[in-house]
């Protein structure tokens, strides 16, 4: 790999911010107005994607996982720091995918890449990208800031992340497969109505009890929540891989906390966040024991 001729002919192609001066300098000059926040995430092969997910998919997902974080917040991207840590062995062609992959879809969120970093590894492909996001509101939309008698909502199904892993792995539905390699995440239009709405809320990374669990652990709140309302994947299935679509993760919805009782346009009521502390399960009314896991948990 040729650092500096990659740097040319694959990523200043996507450069287009004024403020990245065409890669010229070491620096890139922000231009989110405030509020701004900024969020990153990293994607190593074998551990967040499979070594055989198409490269143009995995540049997708970089992007959208990123963003999911930000339109939780209730904001919308902005300018994006991009590191890649490429294998020695691979080839051109393959990075050229990659590229390809995230000037799509930085094309279809509105995120200008201003900078980042390119090095050779021994190791696997490793991605990280930081992303810039600008409020919709007076500041991002916190955790910590939910009420006890508001209703959780969720933007998307749940279970998508686990059943397109699945098909991914077993190579035998590629429609399935999708959307564990191209998260189907959550729109401008829900990150506008969590901006406006919402008290407080985070992205459905990690698996939804777990994230529920966050949010209303920051509150200071406990959670209940009734797998009979839950949008699940393929709609609903028994009981055990109900708990398992809960828990899986990778699903890149958004998880709100709002008034309740009231009909917030792309989300479904799923539960409420509670006086008491702790999670509470139930099915149709009928209390349900939690999960001894909640989720995916690094580490």
């Amino acid at each position: 790999m040729q650092e500096n001729a990659w740097l040319q002919h694959y990523i200043r192609p996507l450069i287009k911010a004024e403020g990245a001066d065409e890669l010229r300098d070491d620096v890139a000059l922000l231009t989110a107005p405030p509020p701004a926040i900024i969020t990153m995430d990293t994607l190593i092969e074998g551990r967040h994607f499979l070594p055989t997910d198409p490269l143009f998919t995995v540049g997708q997902k970089l992007i959208r996982v990123n963003v999911s974080d930000i339109h939780a917040k209730g904001a919308l991207p902005h300018e994006a720091l991009l590191s890649i840590a490429w294998p020695a062995a691979s080839e051109a062609s393959g990075f050229q995918q990659l590229m390809a992959g995230m000037d799509r879809d930085m094309r279809q969120y509105g995120i200008d890449l201003i900078g980042g970093d390119l090095v050779s590894t021994d190791g696997p492909l490793t991605l990280t990208l930081t992303l810039t996001g600008r409020c919709l509101g007076q500041g991002p939309v916190r955790r910590r800031t939910g009420q006890a008698g508001h209703g959780l909502y969720v933007s998307g199904e749940i279970g998508w992340g686990l059943l397109g892993l699945e098909a991914a792995r077993s190579d035998k539905d590629l429609a399935e497969a999708r959307y564990y390699q191209v998260p189907q995440i959550s729109t401008a239009e829900a990150a506008a109505l969590v901006a406006r709405q919402a008290s407080a809320s985070l992205d459905v990374s990690d698996g939804l009890l777990l994230d529920a669990s966050r949010l209303a652990d920051a509150s200071g709140c406990g959670y209940h929540i009734d797998l009979a309302h839950i949008p699940f994947a393929q709609g609903r299935t028994e009981r055990k891989l109900c708990l398992d679509l809960c828990t899986a993760g990778d699903d890149y919805c958004i998880l709100m906390a709002a008034p309740p009782d009231r009909t917030y346009q792309g989300f479904v009521q799923i539960g409420c966040l509670t006086e008491q502390m702790g999670g509470r399960l139930s099915d149709s009314g009928q209390a349900v024991a939690l999960p001894e896991r909640l989720g995916f948990q690094h580490g």
